[in-house]
């Protein structure tokens, strides 16, 4: 690892591209299910957009991963950003069924390409004493983005009709996704991972744990997902705008939280950070469907948000620092593919439950989940 201020200026290339291409995402997330509830798509339909999405990462993760090892970071990473601009430029094409499953795939193509690698460089980057904050400081950027892009995308949605606004927000898209592209070809450079071979992955009991805490994380986060937009604008007859300022505080909560909540991993361990945060969520889950006022649900969503900001960037570290560095990229590359079944499986459960059984039901499993979750990271990783 160079000195530190080298180190300082290789993070910020890699997170002015990661910025530049998380503009579309939380306008995605919000629109993309009420805009195909509207385009009159079921549940599970819906659900299945979610499916390809995480099932393409799910696949395509591991071996990104292993190319990591073998072929080092920067060409995937960069590559990450071309799957970028075709998505966006799919989506504002068109708004059919074929054309956002299509999409979709594109997306998890990208995801997959810049999520492993980016998180592979921080590792490399790096020590373990201001890992989690170098993590958090990657979520902090990619939100900070994707505000700035819900920001364009939702005063569009104000000023013209839907299906019009939806194109000109994903034109825009794909048009900061190449300044990304752009950005990254002439910006970034190599950190490791250039070998001829590796060795084998030895699977500790640490990494089996903590894949099993991933796993079932981001399986009870994923399975309300696609439907609690929707579960929400019909309970509430609200349209996708006042949704968007009411969740708007908690995109704040990621914004801003997640870089000290990795400095206090980094300072406390990342087990006891791990755990608070997902019993946090688990608890606001339980309780979310059943405020009377969508104002309250606001405010949950926003302790929900903490939790989760708290949860996640220790669980990266805790994975790069149980990754010997020569595997690195395949360590982390499993790891965000046993998060990818979770998320592949998750919103398939929750569309099927929202369906056939009550539709509170949803979040009074993913809440339970989260909590046995909770009480398996702080057994293991304690200390």
């Amino acid at each position: 690892m160079g000195d530190s201020s080298n180190t300082a200026q290789s993070s910020d290339s890699y997170l002015t591209a990661v910025f530049l291409t998380s503009l579309p995402f939380a306008y995605l997330n919000f629109s993309l299910p009420v805009r195909a509830d509207e385009l009159g798509f079921d549940a599970v339909l819906i659900g299945g957009m979610y499916a390809v999405f995480t099932g393409t990462m799910l696949l395509v993760r591991p071996v990104v991963g292993y190319c990591l090892d073998r072929f080092g970071r920067r060409r995937f990473f960069v590559a990450a950003f071309a799957f970028y601009v075709l998505a966006m430029a799919v989506f504002a094409s068109g708004q059919t069924l074929e054309g956002f499953y299509v999409a979709r795939f594109l997306q998890g193509i990208g995801a997959s390409l810049m999520w492993v690698s980016v998180r592979t460089i921080i590792a490399d980057l790096h020590a373990p004493a201001d890992r989690g904050e170098a993590m958090g400081k990657l979520t902090t950027t990619s939100v900070r983005g994707s505000m700035l892009g819900a920001f364009y995308g939702f005063t569009l949605a104000g000023m013209m009709p839907a299906a019009e606004a939806w194109v000109w927000a994903f034109g825009g898209y794909a048009v900061t996704s190449l300044g990304a592209l752009i950005w990254s070809a002439f910006k970034v450079g190599e950190t490791g991972g250039v070998s001829e071979s590796r060795p084998p992955i030895v699977w500790s009991r640490g990494l089996q744990q903590i894949f099993v805490v991933v796993f079932l994380s981001a399986f009870a986060s994923a399975l309300i997902e696609p439907i609690y937009l929707i579960y929400l604008k019909n309970r509430f007859e609200v349209g996708t705008y006042l949704l968007a300022l009411t969740f708007l505080p908690s995109g704040l909560v990621f914004a801003i939280l997640p870089r000290y909540a990795g400095r206090w991993s980094d300072r406390l361990g990342r087990g006891r950070v791990i755990a608070v945060g997902i019993a946090f969520a688990g608890l606001v889950s339980l309780a979310l469907p059943f405020w009377p006022m969508l104002l309250l649900v606001g405010v949950s969503y926003i302790l929900f948000s903490v939790g989760w900001a708290l949860a996640s960037p220790a669980e990266d570290a805790l994975v790069a620092d149980l990754a010997p560095a020569a595997v690195r990229g395949s360590v982390l590359g499993a790891k965000e593919a046993a998060a990818g079944v979770g998320a592949a499986l998750g919103p398939l459960a929750g569309g099927y439950i929202y369906e056939n059984w009550a539709q509170e039901m949803a979040f009074v499993v993913n809440g339970c989940l989260l909590l046995v979750t909770s009480g398996l990271a702080l057994i293991w990783f304690r200390r």
